[in-house]
């Protein structure tokens, strides 16, 4: 039998090995040190660390629980049991002070066109459409269904949104100006005037109102019903999707009818109402882009650059002066991620640097793999981290005690 003994296969023995040995939750096992006394190792998962930037991800639930149809730069979304949750839902563009809706005015390359599949080979849900204006301005809208926040850790993440990505990119000569607003005319389940609330005005139900500077909130709640305390069946419109992707300036919560050629009134809905969502005009200079985001459905929409997660598993022997092995699997590595190993007192490196670059993912996988080597030097309790540059931090607790 032959065996290929080339370095990446090499590598992949060893991960194969320590997946073998990786450890999860409530793992308990005991190991010989190496003056043959016994000792009792338990590792678990670290209860999520919330800070600021730091997402940690819960498994999600592969049905898809939002439907849409697909509408140029933008789609119409419902429940999964089709219940409305806007009647319409519109893209303006202005671009050098002209006006253009839904790719009016620009030089179509493809519209409504399949995502087609991931780099895992996996079919992603969602649509995408692209326009040329005038010297070299590409306007390319990315529509995704997402996995949105969990309520909490106990309960899997449930696919029910929609991710809207905008890339504005000038690839022409000359500097363009270009901004972009959406326009929705809300209507959640049976209410064709749903009301809002924000978290950065608390207790309030919003009608006819701007909300800009220290009112921006991260996200709008859409309500069924004008009660915050029994408000029905609540959408969200998800405003800040991380540092790379632009936050809009205004949101307008207003009634249908309002909304001019750009600008749009704040007026209270009057049982009719509507909202308008504003990233202002900008020049792009050559070679320069803009990207705007933001999600809708039922749930919250995680910063996407989070869903690039890193998986801990731990092999090896744990007893004092022995080795163990930390190994990451990054999902779909961003260009530029780095991983930091943080190892606390009692613990040492031995192998790899702490910070590490994540290596691109080979075709056809969809993940990237980093590995350290560290030495367990007394007994303890000790928390072991993997902070990713994007923010998203996994830990694990390894307890090492002394058989009795």
């Amino acid at each position: 039998m032959n065996v290929n003994t080339s370095p990446r296969n090499r590598w992949q023995v060893v991960f194969l090995w320590v997946g073998l040995l990786g450890l999860g939750a409530g793992v308990s096992f005991s190991q010989e040190k190496s003056d043959a006394t016994p000792v009792q190792v338990s590792i678990k998962d670290e209860q999520s660390i919330q800070s600021e930037g730091v997402e940690v991800m819960v498994p999600v639930d592969p049905q898809r629980r939002i439907n849409y149809q697909p509408q140029i730069l933008s789609a119409h979304v419902s429940t999964e049991n089709n219940q409305t949750l806007q009647l319409s839902h519109s893209i303006a563009l202005n671009i050098d002070g002209q006006v253009h809706y839904q790719g009016q005015g620009g030089q179509m390359q493809y519209v409504n066109q399949p995502l087609g599949k991931d780099k895992s080979g996996k079919e992603r849900e969602g649509f995408t459409s692209s326009y040329i204006y005038g010297d070299g301005l590409h306007v390319t809208a990315i529509i995704t269904v997402v996995p949105t926040k969990a309520t909490d850790k106990n309960t899997k993440r449930r696919r029910d949104a929609l991710l809207m990505h905008y890339i504005v990119e000038n690839k022409g000569k000359q500097p363009r100006k270009m901004g972009l607003r959406m326009f929705m005319d809300t209507y959640i389940i049976d209410n064709d005037g749903c009301l809002f609330a924000a978290p950065t005005m608390p207790g309030k139900v919003l009608d006819g109102v701007i909300l800009k500077g220290k009112e921006l909130p991260p996200y709008v709640q859409l309500l069924q019903r004008p009660d915050l305390k029994n408000p029905g069946f609540v959408a969200h419109l998800t405003l800040d999707l991380g540092p790379k992707l632009e936050k809009p300036d205004r949101v307008v919560l207003t009634r249908l009818g309002t909304a001019g050629l750009w600008d749009v009134t704040a007026m209270q809905a009057m049982g009719d109402s509507a909202m308008a969502v504003f990233w202002e005009p900008k020049e792009i200079r050559p070679g320069e882009k803009r990207e705007f985001a933001y999600g809708y459905g039922q749930g919250l929409v995680p910063n996407p650059e989070s869903e690039r997660r890193v998986q801990m598993v731990l092999g090896g022997s744990f007893a004092p002066g022995k080795l163990f092995n930390v190994t990451a699997y990054v999902h779909d590595p961003a260009q530029g991620q780095s991983l930091t190993l943080e190892l606390p007192a009692g613990m040492a490196l031995v192998d790899g640097p702490e910070i590490q670059a994540v290596p691109a993912a080979r075709e056809g996988e969809a993940s990237s793999l980093v590995f350290w080597r560290a030495r367990v030097l007394r007994a303890g309790e000790f928390p072991v981290r993997i902070r990713s540059s994007l923010g998203v931090t996994q830990g694990k607790i390894v307890t090492v005690t002394t058989a009795k």
